[in-house]
């Protein structure tokens, strides 16, 4: 254990006392600065609480100082698709809790992320994924101090849907269309072969290629598998995408973001995909408009996230006057390096 902080799995008769602890001194807390939560009190925090104690969770590790005051908590959970795709037990940590003072935050995060990484490799997982807010020093310290290596850095952006059509042009020959609702069952059946196969090497700055202990071939090769699944509809609520004569020549996929819809008393899609042929550049600032305009799956808000190394899509979420929400940093950890 690190610095007098004792560290273990919590459970669950003491979790929710522990979690309501550490949620009302986070400085760092997700969605507290969206303004239809921010104006309720409590929402954030209460958003928070259910994510932390959603049964998908392979358990919450909590750090306690020397009088057993909660600390810092961080949760575990299993990367499903990540594991099949590149055959070997993945797991993830999101965005930790903690105690606002810079130096206890740091020590309860090193005793919660030392206990996490001998539990998760306990269960038979190799490798790790941390994620941390730009602003956590302690966190983003701490994950670089046990063998986490930096691998992406994302951005998050909050847009408007007021249901307004903006006028724009497109190419010649090219149209938009959406699909939601019942719409989402011909999907499939859309020309989508040329964009399918750019997309199988036109993944190449996310945090799996940059991860050094993962076969590149495969890494690239994640964008492909999840734009099958977006234009199939199974990882997306709506779908909006440029077409011409020849297929698909841009889409954007979205999602319903469930929870925080509820707490923001507003719906919010968010989770998406998009991507646009080389020799079509720009046309995601016309589907960007084309949500905002058609509301797909009754949106009202649009969450968007992007690695900062994505330079096109950060100067069309910046143009489109989106809401910066705040960045991340990404690490990665394997479990099967010989390190505690």
């Amino acid at each position: 254990m690190a610095d007098g902080c004792k560290a273990s799995i919590e459970s669950s008769d003491q979790l929710a006392a522990s979690l309501d602890e550490l949620l009302a001194v986070e400085p760092h807390l997700p969605y507290a600065n969206f303004p239809p939560v921010a104006a309720k009190t409590g929402a954030a925090a209460s958003l928070n609480r259910q994510r932390w104690l959603a049964p998908t969770s392979l358990g919450v590790v909590v750090a306690r100082d020397t009088k057993g005051r909660p600390q810092a908590a961080v949760r575990l959970e299993n990367r499903v698709f990540e594991s099949a795709h590149f055959g070997i037990r993945m797991a993830k940590v999101d965005r930790p809790l903690g105690v606002a003072d810079r130096v206890a935050r740091t020590e309860a995060l090193r005793a919660a992320l030392q206990h996490a990484f001998a539990t998760l490799r306990t269960m038979g997982y190799v490798h790790v994924a941390v994620r941390a807010s730009t602003a956590d020093r302690a966190a983003c310290w701490v994950a670089q101090e046990l063998g986490a290596f930096h691998v992406d850095t994302q951005v998050v952006w909050m847009g408007d849907a007021p249901g307004i059509r903006k006028p724009q042009q497109l190419p010649p020959g090219v149209w938009l269309e959406v699909y939601d609702g019942e719409r989402l069952d011909v999907l499939s059946d859309l020309p989508w072969a040329q964009l399918l196969a750019w997309s199988s090497q036109g993944f190449d700055h996310g945090p799996l290629v940059f991860d050094h202990t993962l076969p590149y071939e495969r890494a690239v090769q994640v964008y492909y598998e999840w734009t099958k699944r977006a234009m199939t509809g199974e990882w997306a609520d709506a779908v909006v995408v440029a077409r011409n004569d020849e297929g698909i020549v841009a889409f954007a996929s979205m999602q319903r973001i469930e929870d925080l819809s509820a707490a923001a008393g507003a719906i919010v899609v968010g989770r998406g995909l998009a991507a646009t042929l080389p020799e079509y550049r720009g046309l995601f600032t016309a589907i960007e408009h084309e949500i905002e305009a058609a509301q797909p799956a009754g949106a009202q808000y649009i969450e968007n996230e992007t690695q900062v190394a994505t330079v096109g899509s950060v100067n069309v979420y910046a143009k489109l006057g989106c809401r910066y929400m705040g960045s991340t940093n990404n690490y990665h950890r394997r479990l099967d390096d010989g390190r505690p």
